[in-house]
């Protein structure tokens, strides 16, 4: 998917997923990657919602799942698609 001006315009001004993080692609490797991104990120400001989005809906399920158990009180979101990312 290829992000219009417009649309990364409405993004950039939206209040909804101004403390987000988010991950698209998780895999093997992104899942690490993804785990140790929001684990810093989750000790600096446990106000911060954690997005994560990959085709395979057990990827997000699986990582969800950790993550919460490790992180009690973590906010984890599964966006199906990354146009759900950008506008929640």
């Amino acid at each position: 998917m290829r992000l219009s001006a417009r649309c990364l315009q409405q993004w950039s001004h939206n209040p909804l997923r101004s403390k987000s993080i988010s991950f698209i692609g998780l895999g093997r490797m992104g899942h690490e990657m993804a785990f140790n991104l929001f684990s810093k990120r989750f000790a600096e400001d446990n106000d911060t919602e954690f997005v994560v989005c990959d085709v395979v809906p057990k990827f997000t399920i699986k990582f969800h799942e950790r993550f919460t158990t490790q992180f009690p009180g973590a906010k984890v979101a599964i966006a199906t698609t990354p146009e759900e990312w950008v506008f929640p």
